[in-house]
């Protein structure tokens, strides 16, 4: 390069650089502000829309190619836990909701009230609990599962408010988005885990399970198929003189009011605790195995009336219990047949106590690929 062309070049290059960095300052200096918060608001549509992504496709179990929207978070159906090891401990601290959240629960109130006033089917607002910790232990003697839930009081209207996992709050977020994504399920904060429900599957003495539709006029997923009786622990059935609930009494109650079972005439055992994955919903499994009860005796005592059958059932149906035949049923009907989140989970826990995981899951890879062959048939 000549001496000439250097120099030009230097001019140039110089002055160049110095228009580029004039127009660059000018325009960071105008459109800073307007740019970042384009840069945010598509950060934050991005997020929404990936998070409404991952809520669509959840897929939290499997079998037999039965997905479901449930977590198990303990036991894995091979053992019962032993009652005497599970410890439910209420805090004398009530849980307060969130402003926003505080607001959706007035909302609640009013229109329930109004129902009420008219004479139409509406919820009352039941005291209830919240679980703000579950901590699992190992007992020193013999290492069996001992559970300690901590629980705190709430009430039902709370409980419908916090269900609204993906109504946008004023800046956009979700109470999903806001409370639960960040630390998952199971460190979700107490405001947002407002129930502790028991699902109970009945197996009769000729080997059928009992499963039912829910009510049209149930709070939470009504006409969806799901167990035999589920009951939510309520603070003045469960704990009428203030004492800590216990989970297997829930259930009795549950098995007595939807299905007229006395405590006498079965042996019930606690498979699992889960957590209903689409609306944040704890949950305890389990079976109940009758003594003498057959499906036809106990389906001409449920026709002959029982305490809250009619608020809880809206139909039912006897299955076969094994393997191929839970399978069938759960793959039948769909999508048109609505199950609940914690009804697959609960037929696997009960399968897998009666019949062993090997093989259990053994014959539920044989149900999938067959499944898979009879879609993919021309």
């Amino acid at each position: 390069m000549t001496l000439k062309g250097a120099l030009a070049w230097i001019v140039t290059g110089g002055v160049g650089l110095l228009v580029g960095a004039t127009v660059g300052l000018l325009l960071t200096v105008v459109f800073e502000d307007p740019l970042k918060k384009l840069l945010q608001r598509l950060r934050r549509r991005g997020r929404f829309m990936r998070a409404g992504r991952r809520a669509a496709k959840a897929v939290d179990f499997d079998f037999g190619g039965v997905t479901s929207q449930c977590m198990i978070v303990t036991g894995d159906g091979t053992e019962a836990i032993k009652e005497e090891l599970v410890h439910l401990i209420v805090s004398d601290e009530p849980v307060e909701l969130p402003a926003e959240l505080a607001a959706w629960r007035s909302e609640i109130a009013a229109e329930e009230q109004a129902r009420a006033d008219s004479g139409a089917p509406h919820h009352w607002n039941g005291d209830c609990f919240a679980v703000a910790e579950l901590v699992e232990e190992r007992t020193s003697r013999d290492e069996e599962v001992e559970l300690f839930l901590h629980l705190r009081r709430t009430d039902y209207y709370s409980f419908l408010a916090s269900q609204n996992l993906d109504r946008r709050f004023r800046d956009g977020t979700t109470p999903r988005t806001r409370y639960i994504d960040p630390v998952g399920h199971r460190r979700a904060p107490a405001f947002m885990s407002l129930s502790l429900g028991t699902s109970i599957l009945v197996i009769t003495t000729d080997n059928r399970v009992l499963i039912c539709q829910r009510s049209p006029r149930v709070g939470s997923r009504p006409l969806h198929w799901g167990v035999s009786a589920d009951e939510g622990l309520s603070a003045r059935l469960d704990s009428p003189s203030g004492l800590p609930p216990r989970l297997h009494a829930a259930a009795r109650r549950g098995l007595g009011e939807e299905l007229a079972l006395e405590d006498h005439e079965y042996r019930l055992a606690l498979l699992g605790i889960t957590i209903d994955t689409e609306r944040h919903q704890w949950d305890s499994v389990f079976v109940a195995y009758a003594h003498d009860l057959t499906s036809e005796q106990l389906e001409r005592r449920m026709k002959r009336g029982t305490k809250d059958g009619s608020l809880e059932i809206a139909s039912w149906e006897f299955v076969s219990f094994d393997v191929r035949s839970v399978l069938q049923r759960l793959h039948a009907g769909q999508p048109e047949r609505k199950w609940t989140p914690v009804a697959p989970v609960a037929l696997y826990l009960a399968l897998v106590h009666e019949y062993g995981r090997w093989r259990v899951e053994r014959l539920s890879r044989r149900h999938a690929a067959r499944m898979v062959r009879t879609t993919s048939a021309p």
